[in-house]
Parts: structure tokens; sequence; C-alpha cells
């Protein structure tokens, strides 16, 4: 802009009451430090005053006390009160001694002298003489006439004790001597003393002093200012003396000219900030009037277009305001025209509902909207996938928040180019923070589950080959109508659940799977019963059954549910066994076998992966058993009875008392050593060897039933086959029957165990 018309009128309008209001604000500023300032200056002076007053009572009156010691105590001054002669020389010299001592001790004493009222003789520091010969006579003439009371200091007077001196002020102490003879002592202090007592106190340039003694006299007459510009701030009475001090400044009344005009200068000042503020909101109040223009323009604003953005004729801020928010209110109308919703947002739940079949519900309300949103045409057929991250948890713990955002994006990204690159139509979007649903519109006389899989296909590759990860894709069947895509996706969820037994980073179909014969996780309880009797007892076997369960798993087609079932029930197993031992088997599964394998399941994605972490977890587990077991007292003992058990049972007459006698342990405390150390007691764990043996009879030889419960142990063939159907759940002749079929539990001829816990 060439010109800036209303940037200078504001400016105009605004800096005159700015500086006013400033100005005045800075003035009251210093007003009130000026303020502050004297005040601080008084108080000072009060506190000054008060110190002074007390040097100079301090002073005095130690001047006092220390006389009335002297008269107390000096044996020559009461010598010479109560038996001197004025001719006894010798006596004299020592009183005028004593009180050259005295004037030395105390300096501001400047002179002194003695009247002994007896025979009315003087003695001074300096002569001696009869009391009305004296030069000071007139002074001390009412004291010893008894006229006026002695013991206090009298007013400033004037004193010279020989002619030829010049006259001094002084104040005088006269002391009435404590004698029977009668008389006092005089002590003239001067004038000028008592100043350069105070005089270091105070800068005569800034402030005074003054002392009046009891008749309204200047003790320090002369040395205070005599330009009359002092002005008095603080006034004490001295205590002792009666005398008044005063003090103040120099220039003290020119503050005191000030200090009154104080109140007017801030009554002043805050007329001129009201009057300030009232210059501003007028101002603001006529500045304001264009904007009321533009808001109005705003809200009446029409759709129709609006000239230039900028006008030649247009020179300042406003009209440039004006102009573009014009061209910006036309932008965003056109632009709320065109994307009224946020379209992904809205395309996403429109996907989510359309797999769960919640919408739409007739064909007619997805046409409504399906050009604006860029929709498929769900009049045509429509397969079905789900991609899926293979090892998600991997994928969030390598990569930031941020990153991986980036990684989806690019997947969803690639799975839209290659789909246009082959000229399908595809809608992707992510319904689960691993899995991406994935709708594709096939056109009528294509192969559409062949061309769904190769467009996938190479999805898949090109994921492989470009990012750092690989996805597995779920394919459903060909929905042929909209109503049907909900049923096709779910197929294609399910096809996903194969990819633990059928591995990762590939397409599962869900027809392909669905012809295979489904497996049945139930049949396999038995062996893993039977490898977890093995592990809770210590035998090296458990690594082969539980391989070869893995094995048999392997050979079969379940689906990830039934696969974890699977793993669940072996940790249930182990929990319930490991729970029936002593408490440090207890403590070491609660502790570091359950969170271990826990941890192994949540880290598997494929068959292969769940028996490796599987395997290598219950190892461990299984070596710190094993140390247990070795460490504890009888468990050498056990395993002797274990093995002896194994060789023995087919004997009829094995018993826990035969055993008790054998190894010579208490009966009752055998039984519950082989309960700790086995989890079982010591008649089930019989049972359970004698029914695997005839188990093993049962299927691999033709012998009578009769025989067989001789094998095993017992005497008679309906106590066999009575205790063979509480275990396995079938008569001996059934059991081989099923076994000849291939049907009585799998490899190895193993019971099923239905005792009761």
């Amino acid at each position: 802009m060439s010109k800036k018309a209303w940037f200078y009128r504001q400016l105009l309008s605004y800096m005159p009451a700015f500086f006013i209001v400033v100005s005045f604000l800075f003035f009251v500023f210093f007003q009130l430090l000026g303020e502050q300032s004297r005040k601080e200056a008084v108080r000072a002076n009060e506190t000054f005053l008060l110190q002074a007053m007390r040097s100079v009572d301090s002073s005095l009156k130690t001047i006092d006390r220390m006389l009335l010691s002297e008269l107390l105590h000096n044996p020559d001054l009461s010598a010479f009160f109560d038996h001197g002669e004025q001719d006894d020389v010798y006596l004299n010299m020592r009183v005028v001694k004593a009180m050259n001592q005295f004037m030395v001790s105390y300096p501001l004493v400047d002179s002194m002298y003695m009247v002994r009222a007896r025979d009315e003789f003087v003695i001074s520091n300096a002569t001696s003489s009869k009391l009305p010969d004296y030069a000071d006579y007139p002074f001390v003439k009412p004291y010893a006439e008894g006229a006026a009371g002695g013991e206090s200091w009298s007013t400033v007077r004037s004193f010279r004790e020989f002619g030829f001196k010049d006259a001094r002020s002084v104040v005088s102490l006269v002391r009435k001597t404590p004698f029977a003879s009668g008389g006092f002592v005089v002590v003239n202090v001067p004038a000028d003393s008592i100043y350069e007592t105070i005089g270091t106190m105070y800068d005569p340039s800034v402030s005074f002093i003054r002392i009046l003694d009891a008749e309204g006299a200047n003790v320090l007459a002369g040395r205070e200012p005599k330009d009359g510009r002092a002005a008095t701030f603080s006034r004490y009475v001295s205590p002792y003396t009666g005398w008044t001090f005063e003090s103040g400044l120099v220039n003290g009344k020119l503050a005191g000219i000030v200090g009154q005009l104080y109140n007017v200068w801030v009554a002043i000042g805050v007329m001129m900030m009201a009057a300030g503020v009232g210059w501003i909101v007028y101002v603001t109040r006529r500045s304001y009037r264009p904007i009321e223009q533009i808001l109005s323009r705003i809200q009446s604003f029409s759709h129709h277009k609006t000239s230039a953005l900028l006008n030649p004729k247009r020179q300042d801020e406003f009209a440039f305001i004006e102009s573009a928010l014009d061209t910006l209110i036309e932008q965003s109308n056109r632009f709320q025209q065109q994307h009224r919703e946020d379209m992904p947002l809205r395309k996403a739940y429109l996907f989510q509902q359309l797999v769960e079949g919640q919408y739409p519900a007739r064909l007619a309300q997805w046409e409504a909207h399906r050009d604006a949103m860029q929709l498929p045409d769900l009049a045509k057929r429509q397969a079905a996938a789900v991609a899926e991250i293979d090892r998600y948890a991997d994928f969030c713990a390598q990569y930031a928040q941020r990153d991986q955002y980036l990684i989806k994006f690019a997947l969803k990204s690639v799975i839209q180019e290659i789909a246009q690159k082959r000229e399908t139509v595809v809608w992707a979007e992510w319904v689960a923070p691993s899995r991406l649903g994935i709708l594709l519109q096939l056109e009528d006389g294509q192969d559409g589950q062949e061309q769904s899989i190769a467009l996938l296909e190479h999805v898949r590759q090109w994921v492989e080959d470009h990012l750092k990860l690989t996805v597995t894709i779920g394919v459903g069947e060909i929905a042929p109508a909209f109503a049907a895509i909900p049923a096709c996706f779910s197929q294609a969820l399910q096809a996903l659940d194969y990819k633990m037994m059928l591995g990762r980073n590939r397409i599962v179909c869900y027809g392909e799977v669905t012809k295979e014969g489904q497996g049945n996780a139930f049949a396999y309880f038995q062996h893993v019963h039977a490898m977890v009797q093995s592990f809770r007892s210590a035998k090296e076997d458990w690594r082969d059954q539980f391989r070869a369960i893995f094995r048999n798993i392997g050979q079969q087609l379940l689906n990830k549910d039934d696969i974890v079932y699977l793993a669940g029930y072996m940790m249930y197993s182990l929990g319930k066994e490991m729970s029936s031992m002593a408490k440090e088997f207890q403590d070491l599964w609660t502790e570091e076998g359950l969170p271990a394998l826990n941890e192994a399941l949540n880290a598997s994605d494929t068959l292969g992966q769940l028996e490796f972490h599987f395997e290598w977890a219950l190892g461990r587990l299984y070596e710190k058993l094993r140390a247990i077991q070795e460490n504890r007292q009888h468990a050498g003992t056990i395993r002797d009875i274990r093995t002896y058990m194994e060789k023995c049972f087919a004997d009829p007459n094995l018993s826990l008392d035969d055993l008790s006698d054998r190894f010579e342990i208490n009966g009752k405390y055998l039984s519950k050593l082989f309960k700790e150390e086995t989890g079982e007691r010591f008649i089930d764990y019989l049972i359970g060897l004698r029914m695997r043996h005839a188990c093993r009879l049962l299927a691999e030889t033709d012998r009578h039933v009769q025989d067989i419960a001789e094998c095993v142990g017992y005497t008679s063939s309906i106590s066999f086959s009575r205790a063979f159907k509480k275990t396995t759940g079938l008569s001996p002749g059934d059991y081989r029957d099923r076994a000849v079929r291939g049907g009585a539990g799998g490899k190895g001829g193993e019971p099923v165990d239905n005792r009761t816990e």
C-alpha cells in the first residue's frame, strides 16, 4: 500500500493521550518517591535527635554521678569540708589535685569549684578566695543563702573566673555536699563541649539541632541556619535536664511547601489520567466504525461474486481488508459446498457400517451420495479381503507412532495405486490397528476370485519388497450383492484365523481352508495330560511328547482360536499339577513358569513360533524343577520307589505297606512324600501305570482280557474291567475295537484320564 492514512490517523489519535498520561504517571511516580524520601528523612531525623538527646543526657548524668561518688569516697574532700582551714595549704593542694583529676577524667568539664559554707571559703581548680570576693559569686549566692535548690543543671549562662579572660557560655551543675559542715560543688560544662558531643552525628549543611534550656535560651546559640529556610520536624524534652531538643532540615520550609502541594499534584494527575482514558475511548469508538461496517457486510454477504481483490482506487488498509475478506468468504463458501463433511472419516465410518451389515438397508440409500463421496458401485460384485500386518507387536515396538501412521498410509496407498493400474475400483479402510479391510469392485464377465487374488498377491509382494514388514491377506468369497458383503468380509476374517497354522506373508482363501478337514483341539487333551504328567514327574520323555503333540497338530488344520485354546489348556494343566506340589514348586510356577508361557503365547504368530517359544520356556522351567527336586531330602527315595513300581507294577501284592517295609519309611509319611513329589496319590499313580500298560496290550495283542488283567497286577478280570472303564471311559473290549479302527485316543494307546480329581 502506497499510503497508510488509517495507520497515521490512528497513530496521531492515540499518541497525545499516551504522552499526557505517561508524563503524569512519571510525575506522580516521582512525587510519590519524593514524598517517601521526605518521610524517611523525617523518621531518620527523629532517630538522630533522640540519639543526640540520649548522648547529652548520658554525658551530663555521668558527670553528676561521678561527682557524687568523689564526694562520698575521696577522703581529701571529706577533710576539706569537715575540718579544713583556709591556711591548710597541703589539704587545699590535694583538693585542687582531685578537681584536676576529675576534669581530666571528664573532658566535658571546663572548670569546677567548691564552696565551704562554715567559713565561706571558695577553692577552684585555678584559685581560692572568700566567697564574696569570688568572680562567680552572683551565680552561687542564691545557693549559698539557700534561696535556690541544688543538684540540677542550670540554664545556659555566661561564666568568667578571671577578669582578663573572655566569658564563656556554660551550663553548671550545683551539687550539695553530703557533709554536716555544709557546702556545695559547682561544675561548669561549656556549650561548645556539648556541641562537640553531638556535632559528628549530623551534617550541618543538611540538618540542624537546637537545644533550649528551661527558660527557652538556646544552649547551642550561633550554630543554627540563619537564612530562615530551616524547619523543625522533631522535638523531644529531656527527662533528666528538662531541656528541649529540636531538629529539622536546613531547607525544610521548601520541602514542606512541596509536600503541601503533593495532594494537589496527585489530584491533577488523576484528572489527566481520566481525561486520557476518555480520549482513548472516544478515539477507539470512532476508529471502530469501519470495522462495524465490515462486520455488517460479512453478515449480509451474498453468494454473488465480488470485484477484484485489489482495486487501484482503494488506498487504505480497510479497503484492502474488505476486499480480502470478500475473496476469502467466497472461497470458503465454495469449499464448504464441495467438502461439507470430513470425507476420510465419513468414508471409514461407512465402510465399517457396510462390512458389519448396518448400512445401507436399501441400495437407493447408497446411490444417493455415492458420486459425491466417490464410493464403489454396490450394484456390482464385490470381493472382500482383510490384510493383516504380521508380527504387529514387533512393528509397534520398532516404529514410533508417527512412523506407524506413515507406513499404514503407504500400505493403503499402494493398494489403491495397484488397483488403479489394473483398472479396478478398490475401497480400503483400517478396521483395526493391524488390519486393513479391502473391497474390490468386480466387473461383469471377469473371473472375480482369480482377479482379486492376483491383485492382492501383487500387493503382498510389493510390501515384502519395499517395506520392512510383511502382510497376510485373508480372502472371502465373492459377494454377488451388497447384502452378502458382511458375510464375505466375515469369511476373510475367518481365513486370517488360520495364519498361525499356515504361516504368515501369504494369501489365505476361505474356500481353500474350508475344503480341508477341520481339526479338533479336544482330541489332544489326553496327550497334553500325559505330557504334563511326565513333566510333573521330571521325566525326560516330556520333551518328545511335547514335540509329538505339535507334530500332530501340524498335520491337521486348526484355526488360531483352537491353537490358543490348546496352549491355554496346557498351561492350565501345568498349573493344576504344580498347585498340588510343595510351596517352592508353586512359587516357581507362579513367579517364572506361568509368566514365561504367557509371554511366549503373546509373542507367537505361527505354530512354529509357538512350539519354539513354549519348548524353550518349558525347558527352563523343567531344569529348575529338577534342581529343586534333587535338592529335596527325599527326592532320591521317591525316585527309587517310582523305578521299583515301574518294574513291579504287575505284582498284585504291590501296596503302600509293601513299599513302606521295603524302603523302611512309615506308610503315612511315605504317602505324604509321594504326593508332594509326584503330585499324585500312590494308588492313582499305580493305577495309571497298570492302565497304560493294559492299553498297549489291548491295542497291540490279541490276548484275553483275563490274561491282560493278570499281566498288569489284577487277579480278577472284573476288578480290572471296572478300573479300566473308570480310567479310560471305555470297557477293555470297546477300547480294543476302537484301537483296531485307529480311534482309541491317538498314538500309543494312551488312556483318557477320567479320574475324579
